[in-house]
């Protein structure tokens, strides 16, 4: 038995990459998932993807703006189905690209709207489902761009920071409701063609030295969405090959200087920022 056996689901952005695989790992797990975005065409794809691989019958969609009220509120009531959210996935998310000299009101408002505004309004209303039936989870997808700048990402990095802080906020205001809320902040995941011309460069700054796969983040969110770990909220877990961790100058010439050189080749440390060794 799945560790969400009869829980109900609701995963925004669900109708491809990260979100599609998150809908999959939970309907894996037991839960009854409705997959939501914006275009019925992708999300109708998704739900025929997830019954080819024998998940029909956990499987729901709904079209769903998370930046519209109404929408959302729609959305959770259909996930609901009458009865409790169990978990609410934030994945939905995007950028403009731009740096301060050149961003505009308007790119600013997008990326707030879809990385801070969105995920509020779909954790205000599951919530709001949630305290009347014992609680739930929710589960937002951050980003390793929260706490590492990313030039021509400004909007992007700021939003996502927003985010986590929401993160942590929501989970001391919700807890006496017992609605835990975390998230997921993972690193360079290649779902779309246009991150391509980066693939190598991410390669080479990730200590694991591989990219990051869907079921990378859905596992993780698996977790914050069990039971299981219901005295867990408040977090921010990275999954991210090491990306995340800050990175100094090689120290090794200093300490040739003590060891000897034999000793600095025997224990020698990778350098991340340079091409992975084939």
């Amino acid at each position: 038995m799945g560790t969400l056996e009869g829980r109900r689901a609701l995963v925004t952005g669900g109708g491809t990459g990260i979100g599609l695989g998150i809908a999959r790992e939970l309907a894996r797990a037991g839960a009854h998932v409705t997959l939501a975005a914006r275009r019925e065409d992708v999300l109708a794809g998704a739900v025929e993807a997830l019954e080819r691989e024998g998940l029909g019958g956990r499987v729901a969609r709904v079209a769903c703006d998370v930046t519209n009220e109404d929408q959302v509120a729609a959305a959770v009531a259909r996930a609901a189905d009458g009865g409790n959210l169990d978990v609410l996935v934030n994945n939905a998310g995007s950028a403009m690209p731009g740096v301060v000299l050149n961003m505009t009101a308007d790119a600013w408002r997008f990326c707030s709207d879809i990385n801070l505004v969105g995920p509020a309004l779909c954790t205000k209303h599951a919530a709001l489902v949630m305290k009347e039936h014992g609680g739930g989870s929710v589960v937002n997808i951050s980003s390793v761009s929260a706490t590492k700048y990313q030039p021509w990402l400004i909007g992007y990095n700021a939003t996502k920071a927003a985010q986590d802080m929401f993160t942590r906020s929501a989970a001391v205001e919700l807890a006496q409701h017992k609605v835990r809320v975390n998230a997921v902040s993972p690193g360079f995941v290649p779902v779309n063609d246009f991150m391509n011309d980066v693939r190598d460069g991410y390669l080479q700054i990730t200590p694991l030295r591989r990219h990051g796969r869907p079921d990378d983040v859905a596992r993780a969110v698996l977790f914050f969405a069990s039971p299981e770990n219901d005295w867990v909220t408040g977090q921010v877990l990275a999954v991210d090959g090491g990306l995340s961790v800050p990175l100094m100058l090689d120290m090794g010439g200093t300490a040739k200087l003590l060891y000897g050189e034999e000793t600095i080749a025997a224990y020698a440390v990778e350098d991340y920022r340079s091409a992975p060794k084939r």
